[in-house]
């Protein structure tokens, strides 16, 4: 605590009405008790004295109060600054150029799939202007063949025209499908790095569980079931024996 510190001001002000107090009840106490040396000149300034210490408290509330502020202003600049240079450090610019680099990349992405499909409908009309090649499955090279029923196969969106490609369909690709597997892949890979940094630290704490086991059996007995089986079945223990062993260190069910 400082001599300029709120706590310090008000400290000393606190103290001087303590000091102011005393002061004032000593000269009454000797009145009482028939100390005629005591006049009511010296009550009174005693009184006095109590009343400016009053006000001096009160001052000392407005500089400590005036100190604070100062401090809360100091620490909101520099939270405010540290703050600013954080949000500096990834600007909107960024964000604006990687926007137009996704949008960029997914109208190339809708270029290329409508080009792949346009392709497609090119290659069966080559196909079919071929007077050799008979319409149907062929198991090698390319064919084609009219659709003449519904067919199920996944993103299958061709109207009237099916593409063989060594003995296997290639249906059309779907635009809308795609552009959407684009937009979640980042989603999806986030979920998988979580999945694994979760599946990590589930190995790490079987791994320090099963080290407790061996160190500390008393302390490993304090784990959750569902721990201890975990770290047991990484030891290849038996759970069952482990249960039944007469000589495993006991401790009270209402700590689990």
């Amino acid at each position: 605590m400082t001599a300029e510190s709120p706590e310090a001001i008000l400290a000393a002000a606190d103290q001087e009405i303590t000091e102011a107090d005393a002061a004032l009840a000593e000269l009454e106490q000797k009145v009482i008790d028939g100390d005629s040396s005591i006049t009511p000149d010296q009550i009174e300034d005693a009184r006095k004295g109590r009343w400016w210490a009053g006000l001096q408290r009160r001052q000392a509330e407005k500089r400590a109060a005036a100190l604070r502020e100062a401090e809360a202003q100091q620490q909101r600049t520099v939270a405010q600054l540290e703050a600013r240079r954080v949000l500096d450090s990834v600007p909107q610019s960024e964000v604006d150029e990687a926007e137009r680099a996704a949008a960029e990349a997914m109208q190339k992405l809708r270029d290329v799939v409508r080009a792949r499909n346009d392709a497609r409908a090119r290659a069966i009309l080559v196909l079919q202007a071929c007077a050799a090649i008979v319409p149907g499955r062929q198991p090698q090279g390319l064919a084609w063949a009219p659709i003449t029923e519904p067919y199920a196969g996944r993103g299958q969106v061709d109207s009237s025209r099916r593409l063989w490609v060594d003995g296997r369909v290639l249906p059309a690709l779907d635009e809308d499908a795609l552009m959407d597997r684009a937009r979640t892949a980042p989603a999806e890979a986030d979920s998988r790095a979580q999945k694994a940094a979760d599946e990590a630290a589930r190995a790490r704490r079987i791994a320090e569980d099963a080290a407790l086991y061996r160190s500390d059996p008393r302390a490993f007995e304090e784990l959750s079931a569902y721990r201890r089986k975990a770290a047991l079945d990484s030891l290849g223990v038996d759970w069952s024996r482990y249960l039944g062993d007469p000589n495993r260190p006991r401790v009270d069910p209402n700590r689990l």
